[in-house]
């Protein structure tokens, strides 16, 4: 199935002046959408739609296309999403290029990560549903909404709710804002991003927030710290830095351990990854929040290997790690993980920890079982590990 990803992205704002390129978190705000939509592996295009030359600059640079600029019938404030849609879908007909399915992604979404996009594309791509979009849960049962009327005075809108429990009342979603997935032959037949042929992506409430307001924005940022794996670590007595905060110097010398043929070949990875290709993944690790990797130092300051982390759900994440060479067989690995799984637990609530080990890697099969580690099964040709972490 192929599908385009379209991230509309206006020059005019009226409230958060040059809202789409405004910096979020030391990066251009439209980054994050571009940089998960080119890492979801879903999409055989990720274009920008904009009228705005500088805009389109920023879209270049970090990896979207702009092979042309949005018309003056959908710049101005009277045009919707829609319109804007349908337009781009025409351009690229007009060229002999057509998809099966779109995603309309927005450009002020930082929350936004590859693995969501991935699994709203798998929805469509699997035929459960013409469209899907993100949407959230009211943190307040609306039923218990109140009104104050002309005489100033409050009541509740519904009166026959005023006694009914929290939790026998229906659950009530608003959109979340961040995308919106269809096919195309349901876009083209209702001119709509979604109709009844749709499926939720429900999101938790600390992963929406509109960005309207600078007070909005500041908001925004600071969910995305606490939701964000955090640039340095102390896991006991073992320190971890995140590439993107090391010294070039240091990032080297983690591109060269993790090349040593002792180390790669054990990798789920087990391809040389070059200069180039490092230091472009270490730079999207700053629109990355949902992922992180560090560089790891000894109690005496040696660095000794790197460990990665990504969450895979609401509590769980995805943990790999490898040391060098004079590292191993000290217990270097068994201590800073047990101390890292204590931490996580207690500041992140995370409860579960994946693994993928190769099968010829037998210090990092005794390590996982060590660490608690329960096989469950093969994958990628890799045995697959579920640590959980008591509270």
């Amino acid at each position: 199935m192929k599908c385009i990803a379209i991230i509309p992205a206006r020059g005019g704002s009226k409230r958060i002046k040059r809202k789409n390129v405004k910096e979020f978190a030391g990066v251009p705000v439209i980054a994050y959408s571009i940089r998960a939509a080119l890492a979801a592996g879903c999409f055989d295009e990720v274009m920008v739609s904009t009228d705005d030359p500088e805009i389109a600059g920023v879209a270049r640079r970090y990896g979207a296309v702009t092979p042309f600029m949005r018309s003056d019938a959908t710049s101005d404030d009277y045009a919707t999403t829609a319109d804007v849609i349908a337009e781009v879908l025409e351009r690229y007909a007009a060229d002999g290029r057509t998809f099966d399915a779109l995603a309309c992604i927005y450009a002020t979404a930082p929350f936004v990560t590859p693995r969501r996009l991935a699994d709203a594309f798998g929805i469509i791509e699997r035929g459960e549903a013409e469209g899907a979009f993100t949407c959230v849960e009211y943190s307040y049962p609306v039923q218990r909404g109140l009104v104050i009327g002309d005489d100033g005075r409050i009541s509740m809108r519904h009166p026959e709710y005023a006694t009914a429990r929290s939790q026998d009342l229906q659950k009530t979603y608003h959109d979340a804002g961040q995308f919106y997935f269809s096919t195309v032959a349901a876009f083209t037949r209702r001119h709509s991003l979604w109709g009844p042929d749709t499926r939720p992506v429900v999101l938790p409430e600390l992963e929406v927030q509109d960005l309207d307001t600078p007070v909005d924005w500041r908001l925004a940022e600071m969910k995305y710290e606490m939701l964000s794996f955090p640039r340095r670590i102390q896991a006991g007595d073992y320190s971890l830095v995140a590439l993107t905060e090391v010294s070039p110097e240091v990032s080297e010398l983690v591109r060269l351990g993790r090349n040593a043929d002792d180390v790669r070949s054990r990798m789920v990875n087990t391809q040389v990854i070059s200069r180039e290709a490092h230091e472009a993944f270490v730079e999207s690790l700053r629109t990355r929040r949902d992922k992180q990797y560090y560089a790891v130092f000894s109690p005496e300051g040696d660095f000794i290997g790197s460990v990665n982390l990504e969450w895979i759900g609401p509590d769980s994440v995805e943990r790999g790690i490898w040391l060098d060479a004079g590292a191993r067989g000290r217990g270097h690995a068994g201590r800073m993980l047990g101390a890292l799984y204590a931490l996580l637990a207690d500041r992140r609530d995370v409860r579960t920890i994946l693994t993928r080990v190769r099968p010829n890697n037998e210090a990092s099969l005794a390590l996982e079982r060590s660490l608690g580690g329960v096989e469950t099964g093969e994958r990628d040709g890799c045995v697959m590990f579920e640590t959980v972490i008591k509270p």
